[in-house]
């Protein structure tokens, strides 16, 4: 998904928006919310022309076409992102359809906690 990525969106920078980012072992979920005390921080792309690129981020992410859908675990919603040159944004996010049992990762920050949790040896 990285080198799709590469090739049909630009990279914009950094950013957070309102939420709660939970631990799922390998790869984290996030609730927004516009009143929560959390912010959930990633990166933040703009996508190119292409409509193919969203289709394929949706089903890399398993959303699926229809909302009402139990199989899918995310879905797609529109966040306000605060970027970390202080502009604000609107972009898409896939957010947990519903408030999981699972650890909170207060910081916002998924790669930040990997890395504090499972420190990687120092190599001579």
């Amino acid at each position: 998904m990285a080198r799709r990525l590469r090739a049909g969106a630009r990279y914009v920078g950094k950013g957070s928006a309102a939420g709660s980012l939970y631990d799922f072992g390998d790869h984290p979920g996030a609730v927004f919310a516009r009143d929560s005390r959390y912010r959930v921080k990633g990166d933040v792309f703009r996508l190119g022309s292409n409509p193919r690129v969203l289709t394929d981020l949706d089903r890399y992410e398993g959303v699926s076409q229809d909302e009402d859908s139990d199989e899918a675990f995310f879905h797609r919603v529109i966040v306000e992102v605060k970027l970390d040159t202080g502009d604000m944004v609107q972009a898409w996010a896939y957010a947990l359809k519903k408030t999981p049992r699972a650890r909170l990762i207060g910081s916002g920050d998924f790669n930040a906690d990997r890395r504090i949790r499972n420190p990687q040896p120092l190599r001579p």
